[in-house]
C-alpha cells in the first residue's frame, strides 16, 4: 500500500517533536535529581553530635550544617534521612555505601582527601584562646599552662613554639574545659564555634586565634565541607552547583552561623583549600 507524501512528512515532523520533548524532560530531571543516592529520591546523611555546629533533635538535623544540609537537599528535591554516628565511624560509612553524605564541621585535609571526595567550602572554622586573663596573642601562651585537643591542626605548631613546655592534649572538648575550669590549665586552644558554645556566659574571654606565622591554622584557617564516597563524584558535583549559589546568591549560610552564635563573616571561604 502506498502512502502519501504528506502522511509520511507528518508522521516524520510528530516523531520529531516527541524526541525533543523527550530530551527536554530527560535533561531537567538530570538536573534536577541525582541518581546517584543509596535510595531514590532520599539523601541518607551521617550525623554526628557536634554543638552549635551539628546534631539530632529527633529527624532534624540541628546546627547551621543542618540548615545548610536541608537547603541543597531542597534544591536537588531529595527528602533527608539522617543517621546517626560516631565521628569516626563516618568515612566507613561512605566507603561502604551506607550513607550519602556525611558533614559535621568537618576540615578539608590532604589526608582525607586520600580516600573521600570533599564538596567546595561551606565555611571557615578558626581556633581560639579561652581564658579568664584575655589572654590574645600568641606569644603570651609561653610560660602557662596550655592545653587542646587531640588532633586539631595547631598543635604541632602550638607545640614549636611552647619549646621545652608541653601543650596538654585531650581526647574532647569535654576533658579540655574540664581541667581549664578545674584550674589546671591558663589557657585552652578550642575552635571558635564550639568556644563559644561552651564558654558562654562562664566569665571567660575568647579571642580569635590571631594571625601569626608560626601558626599554619591562624593564617589559613580550616574550610568545612561535606565528605561523599570517592566514586559518587555526580552527587558531589550536584552538591557543588548548589553551595557555590548558596554563596554567591543568597544569605543561608550566613543566617545559619548567625543562628548558632557563630561568626556569619566565616561563610567567606576563599578558593578552595586543603590542611
Amino acid at each position: 500500500m502506498k502512502t502519501s507524501r504528506r502522511f509520511r512528512h507528518w508522521t516524520t515532523t510528530l516523531l520529531s517533536v516527541v524526541t525533543v520533548v523527550g530530551l527536554m524532560v530527560t535533561g531537567c530531571s538530570q538536573s534536577s535529581t541525582p541518581k546517584q543516592t543509596i535510595e531514590t529520591g532520599t539523601l541518607t546523611v551521617g550525623v554526628p553530635t557536634f554543638p552549635p555546629f551539628i546534631g539530632l533533635d529527633g529527624d532534624t538535623i540541628t546546627g547551621p550544617d543542618g540548615a545548610i544540609i536541608r537547603a541543597i537537599a531542597e534544591r536537588l528535591h531529595l527528602k533527608i534521612k539522617p543517621v546517626s554516628y560516631e565521628f569516626s565511624a563516618l568515612i566507613p560509612a561512605l566507603q561502604q555505601n551506607r550513607i550519602d553524605v556525611a558533614l559535621g564541621s568537618m576540615f578539608r585535609t590532604t589526608e582525607r582527601a586520600k580516600v573521600i571526595n570533599f564538596s567546595d567550602p561551606l565555611y571557615l572554622e578558626p581556633g581560639s584562646l579561652v581564658s579568664k586573663t584575655n589572654v590574645q596573642t600568641v606569644d603570651e601562651l609561653v610560660g602557662k599552662r596550655v592545653g587542646t585537643v587531640q588532633g586539631y591542626n595547631w598543635v604541632d605548631d602550638v607545640q614549636k613554639i611552647l619549646g621545652d613546655q608541653k601543650l596538654a592534649t585531650y581526647p574532647s572538648s569535654t576533658e579540655l574545659k574540664q581541667d581549664l575550669e578545674a584550674g589546671r590549665l591558663d589557657v585552652a586552644i578550642e575552635s571558635d564555634g564550639t568556644s563559644r558554645y561552651l564558654y558562654k556566659d562562664e566569665g571567660y574571654q575568647i579571642n580569635k586565634l590571631p594571625k601569626d606565622e608560626r601558626i599554619q591554622a591562624a593564617i589559613h584557617p580550616g574550610q568545612t565541607a561535606l565528605l561523599f564516597n570517592q566514586k559518587n563524584t555526580a552527587l558531589r558535583d550536584s552538591a557543588n552547583v548548589q553551595i557555590q549559589d548558596l554563596h554567591k546568591n543568597t544569605t543561608v549560610i550566613q543566617d545559619a552561623l548567625s543562628a548558632a552564635g557563630l561568626d556569619p563573616a566565616a561563610e567567606k571561604v576563599g578558593d578552595p583549600s586543603y590542611l
